[in-house]
């Protein structure tokens, strides 16, 4: 059954996208009078925003989230985009308001001086990659790194968690130890950590160890710490007095090491390897937790485990010990799963607490940028952390409103006919439609098979009658959409839709479906005619009493 619907999805919600960041607030997903978001999803940003490796940082009564900057138009290359900032009340993590630009990558003087035309390469030397800020008496202190280049590890300064923050020269002329040479380029690079600013590829070889990569700073008691790392993963003290200056360790060094890579264990262990340990990657974030120190990391692993890692230690310096995934892409390894679900990539985010309740931020991948996602975590008997499930739920601790309009972007599950998560899955892609809205994520490449999940819905105590689910489609060819509960292997689809209108046009089409009640997963699976089904913007649940157009739906 086919209903009409206007030229463009009436579910769109994105934001306008160019290749400079916006000055003001992107048109985010369901916005309210005072511009804040009013539903906790993943991605919990705007849809059409991409801000990845995201450390959240809790100032006064808001959460504000910091990250690297995916822009749709320069996909695949990553982190084109200026640091902007998103903040939420800690009362409420649905309200996400826009902050604007914190910080340019012009005012790097580094990335200025980069010659590059763009691409991966002007990527690895000239983009800004994943940050952290800390606040020290009254002054926020935002570290960040100039792609896989020389430049180190460089600090800005602001009187406000949302900036404008303004560049701190890396060392004076005062400070420069005797017989120091600057750096080609006349650019002051007195404090690039270690080995005179060798870039991680270079014609002077590959270099990982001491390599100055993502950032994480932690102030703890009246002491200073960073920690960074690319395959290797190491901490120093710096000085309180110019926040930049390298402090000597206890053994008269300056790193202290806390993991050291193993390449020949990785390359076993990605191959042939069977036991569930992992390896740190990059993307080393740290908190204080019930008076230890935690230190979450990206970590690879056999079975295609793509996640964040976390490892526990008495004291700032360590030894830290690995205790398992907080949370992985695709849900490998969760509940003894042993292929991803969902589409695996590089992943980085930090923690945060309201009350007793800890959060983990991180990012999935999709072919537009890499999206900011959350998950509330949740405790052992003995403090420890439990693997978390990469869900729709954003925030929520509760599963979602079957009958809220939700966008087909918020899948969690994207797999093949096969149940694999690779080439031939659907994938998330960003469109520019004709329409007021602008730019919209939609779910294509819907061969035969292919599965889309979304998890979890409440469909309420009592099972609801007369239902339909509907779904907004471009389709490319005919075809029908099966819907299935709970387990995407099932044979018995609860509903069959029926695409069987028109081609190149923006339709609804629906099918009645059986009494439901209770929580569930959702998985739609496509049966095109032909190669591809067409691209799907709002899969939703309607009460028959309710009009298609005017339901509370998702």
């Amino acid at each position: 059954m086919t209903e009409p619907s206007p030229d463009a999805p009436a579910a769109a919600s994105g934001l306008r996208s160019s290749s400079a960041t916006p000055a003001r607030p992107p048109n985010g997903s369901a916005p309210v009078a005072d511009g804040t978001l009013v539903s906790s999803i993943n991605p919990f940003l705007p849809a059409s925003e991409y801000v990845p490796d995201g450390e959240p940082r809790v100032f006064g009564d808001r959460v504000y989230v910091y990250g690297s900057h995916d822009l749709a138009e320069a996909a695949p290359v990553m982190c084109s985009g200026d640091y902007v900032c998103y903040s939420a009340p800690l009362s409420d993590l649905s309200k996400w308001r826009y902050e604007g630009v914190i910080y340019r990558r012009d005012q790097d003087p580094f990335a200025r001086a980069a010659t590059t035309g763009g691409g991966m390469l002007g990527m690895l030397k000239s983009h800004l990659f994943a940050p952290d800020v800390v606040e020290v008496d009254g002054k926020y202190y935002l570290y960040y790194g100039i792609g896989a280049s020389r430049s180190g590890i460089a600090v800005a300064v602001a009187d406000s968690p949302i900036g404008p923050f303004g560049y701190v020269v890396r060392y004076p002329d005062s400070a420069k130890p005797d017989g120091w040479r600057d750096g080609k380029d006349g650019l002051d690079d007195g404090d690039m950590a270690f080995k005179g600013g060798q870039a991680a590829i270079s014609r002077r070889g590959i270099r990982f160890k001491e390599y100055p990569y993502d950032p994480a700073v932690m102030l703890h008691d009246g002491r200073l710490f960073l920690y960074f790392g690319l395959l290797n993963c190491y901490v120093v003290e710096l000085d309180l007095r110019d926040m930049r200056t390298v402090v000597k360790n206890a053994a008269g060094g300056y790193a202290t090491e806390i993991f050291r890579a193993k390449p020949g264990q990785l390359i076993r262990s990605k191959l042939f390897g069977r036991r569930k340990d992992a390896h740190f990657v990059n993307g080393p974030s740290i908190r204080e937790v019930d008076g230890r120190f935690v230190l979450s990391y990206y970590a690879t692993g056999d079975g295609g485990f793509n996640g964040l890692y976390y490892a526990v230690a008495d004291k700032p310096e360590g030894p830290f010990v690995p205790k398992g995934p907080l949370v992985s892409l695709g849900n490998v390894r969760l509940r003894g799963q042993t292929a991803a679900t969902d589409h695996v990539g590089n992943i980085h985010g930090g923690m945060f607490h309201v009350d007793e309740q800890w959060y983990q931020i991180y990012h999935r991948p999709t072919k537009a940028g890499r999206a900011a996602c959350a998950v509330p975590l949740a405790r052992t008997a003995d403090g420890e952390f439990e693997h978390a499930e990469h869900t729709s739920m954003g925030f929520s601790t509760k599963p979602l409103d079957a009958f809220h309009r939700w966008p087909a972007y918020m899948a969690c599950h994207l797999t093949d006919r096969k149940g694999a998560s690779g080439k031939n899955a659907p994938v998330i892609v960003q469109r520019d439609y004709d329409n007021p809205e602008g730019v919209l994520p939609v779910v294509t490449s819907l061969r035969a098979g292919s599965v889309v999940g979304y998890k979890y819905l409440d469909f309420g105590t009592d099972p609801a009658s007369a239902v339909q689910v509907s779904i907004q489609i471009k389709p490319t060819v005919r075809g029908r959409v099966d819907v299935v509960l709970d387990d995407p292997r099932s044979a018995q689809p609860i509903a069959t839709i029926e695409i069987d209108g028109p081609v190149g046009g923006w339709d609804a089409y629906s099918a009645p479906m059986p009494e439901v009640s209770g929580v569930h997963a959702v998985y739609l699976i496509a049966g095109p005619e032909a190669k591809e089904l067409g691209d799907l913007d709002s899969p939703r649940h309607v009460r028959r009493q309710d009009s298609l157009e005017g339901s509370v739906s998702w």
